[in-house]
């Protein structure tokens, strides 16, 4: 054996002989790779025990005051190193060789326990040895493999995959290129049929690159689109690419003549070339000019531009292509197509009457005076109203117009305007105060901010807001208030009961006599069906509720806080007794024809200090 660290002797391979047993064979097989991997490993230490003593004549080098020091103790310790490896790969072989001798006298399992056995006897006696093995090479191992990752990773080089229709096209160097090759696309198209959509859709991923992917250009990826355009529809022809090239912008003319070019005779036959004009989507007719399509149009949009307009535009998109092939008769006038557009269609307009409405808000709102709001169609539960300031009930359908533009404008305004914010209402539940009676304690204070918004009017009605903006002025005071949970004897409406001071006394009806009317009449008369229920209009303390054959028949009298009494006459029956407290709303009977009435009916009085107050001053059923 040679001194030199960096070289190493090794057993030879034992020869392997057809003739050999089993035992033999596998023996021999043993031995030769034992004899390999010992090899291997003795040559592995001594290349790095080479490398390391270089390094260290770098440190030698460069380090002069340490440098003879350095070099003792690393000779030493890498001679030492040497030595454990060679004596290892020694060992390794003729663990091997013994094993195979054992087992040929042993028997395979009995020289397998025995093996074991040596092989902890030798780590037992060798701990020394096995620790420096281990805490010299897996820290080498480990910056080994940390090398290699980082130099992997940092020579990795990366690429955008485009898969088109699930098919991979090629690997590109960046988005921009799918771009570009849509547009090559685009500029070699030369016909497209304007009934088939055709719609190739590309897919990216970032991916690694090897040496078997090729990154492709824009024209080689606009030619793999266009084998995949071809094969989902094989009429989508395209021009030479270089030849389009060659050509920077081409006429909407000239692009219709190729497309006509593109076309077979049978196609083209009897067809000449027009704009297609599209109303929402739809075919309408063609044309040969647009001029005066445009011109009209833009009129109407001039008439809406100011300061405050944000945008002007109509309720139905209007469209024309000019690369269209159509029939003569098919083509109109534009004057055609303007009459068609200024045209006044059968598109009724109908409100529904709402809680809260009353016919001059109606009418307000709708730019409309009452008059007019009376001359429209209404109705109610399928019979029409003649005059709705008489009778507006809830729910009545009123038709405000019987007929609208074809065309009808929009137009997006930026409006500011100052308007209040409700305040909340924070309700006590009071027992001794019976059910709907209430008491506010503090009155609620209305707020009040400024806002800007965008509102939408269709034909001058606004159909939308959109708030961009608010600025609050004052902050709203919240109302308290008490509330009422005692029982009452009779139920208590849930209605708004009009917009009155005092509650609106009957469930419905409308006014059919007033007070006075040339006859003396102490009150109003509330027109209704039999058994409609009726309400107090305050809360009070019942003083009549009885037939005293006074011409009133069955009637009720309130005596209110506020010093008035209330009447309620010509019931058909009493709900409440004499000297129960009702409240605001609470039934207290049913509408009938009883005394001196010719109707079903309910007469109603307000009085005070013994004087016949007119009750359209306390209530209001609207």
């Amino acid at each position: 054996m040679n001194n030199d660290s960096s070289e190493f002797n090794f057993i030879p391979p034992v020869p392997y002989k057809e003739s050999l047993g089993k035992i033999e064979r596998i023996e021999a097989a043993m031995v030769n790779v034992g004899a390999l991997i010992a090899y291997t490993a003795s040559y592995c230490a001594s290349r790095a025990a080479a490398e390391i003593i270089k390094l260290a004549g770098l440190v030698k080098k460069n380090f002069n005051p340490v440098r003879s020091e350095v070099k003792k103790d690393f000779i030493a310790a890498l001679k030492a190193v040497g030595i454990k490896f060679r004596d290892g790969a020694f060992a390794f072989a003729a663990f091997w060789k013994k094993f195979g001798e054992r087992i040929r006298t042993e028997g395979f399992i009995q020289a397998l326990k025995l093996q074991i056995s040596d092989i902890s006897s030798a780590l037992n006696r060798n701990k020394s040895v096995f620790r420096s093995v281990v805490n010299y090479s897996v820290p080498v191992a480990s910056i080994a493999v940390l090398g290699a990752v980082v130099y992997s990773t940092a020579s990795t080089s990366y690429g955008i995959a485009v898969e088109c229709n699930g098919l991979e096209l090629g690997v590109v160097a960046a988005e921009s290129v799918v771009a570009d090759a849509q547009q090559t696309i685009a500029d070699r198209a030369v016909y497209y049929s304007t009934e088939d959509e055709i719609l190739v859709t590309a897919s990216l991923s970032i991916k690694p690159l090897n040496a078997m992917n090729e990154v492709i250009d824009q024209v080689a990826l606009a030619d793999k689109m266009e084998e995949q355009i071809s094969a989902a529809s094989p009429e989508v022809e395209f021009s030479d690419g270089a030849e389009e090239a060659e050509v920077e912008s081409v006429s909407i003319e000239a692009a219709a003549d190729e497309a006509a070019a593109a076309l077979t005779t049978d196609e083209l036959e009897g067809k000449v070339r027009a704009y297609a004009v599209m109303i929402n989507g739809d075919f309408y007719g063609a044309v040969e000019e647009t001029s005066k399509i445009e011109a009209y149009v833009n009129g109407i949009k001039e008439q809406y531009q100011d300061e405050d307009v944000v945008s002007v535009g109509f309720d139905k998109s209007v469209e024309y292509s000019y690369e269209q092939y159509v029939y003569p008769s098919q083509i109109m006038s534009e004057d055609e197509i303007i009459d068609k557009l200024s045209s006044i269609v059968s598109e009724p307009v109908y409100y529904e009457v709402q809680d809260g409405d009353n016919p001059w808000n109606i009418a307000t709102h709708n730019d409309m005076t009452v008059d007019e709001l009376n001359d429209c169609v209404i109705t109610y539960d399928g019979e029409m109203i003649d005059d709705i300031t008489e009778y507006c009930p809830i729910g009545a359908t009123i038709q405000l117009s019987a007929e609208v533009p074809f065309l009808q404008t929009l137009v997006t305004k930026s409006v500011t305007y100052t308007d209040e914010i409700d305040y909340d209402v924070v309700k006590t539940e009071d027992p001794d105060m019976y059910k709907g009676d209430s008491v506010v304690d503090v009155e609620g204070v209305p707020g009040t901010a400024e806002y800007t918004a965008l509102i939408t009017y269709k034909n001058g009605v606004a159909i939308s807001k959109d708030i961009i903006d608010e600025n609050i002025i004052t902050m709203p005071v919240t109302q308290e208030m008490r509330v009422g949970t005692r029982e009452t004897t009779t139920e208590v409406s849930t209605g708004s009961g009009g917009s009155g001071t005092y509650f609106w006394p009957v469930d419905g009806g409308y006014i059919s006599a007033y007070q006075g009317d040339g006859r003396g009449h102490k009150g109003i008369d509330i027109a209704a069906p039999y058994g409609t229920p009726i309400y107090a209009a305050e809360s009070g303390t019942v003083t009549r509720a009885t037939n005293k054959h006074d011409g009133y028949g069955n009637s009720v009298m309130i005596s209110h806080n506020d010093g008035n009494e209330t009447m309620y006459a010509h019931m058909s029956s009493i709900a409440i007794s004499y000297g129960d407290y009702v409240v605001r709303g609470q039934l207290i009977g049913y509408v009938g024809s009883t005394g001196d009435s010719t109707g079903n009916h309910l007469h109603f009085e307000v009085r005070s200090g013994g004087y016949y107050i007119d009750p359209t001053t306390y209530v209001s059923q609207y």
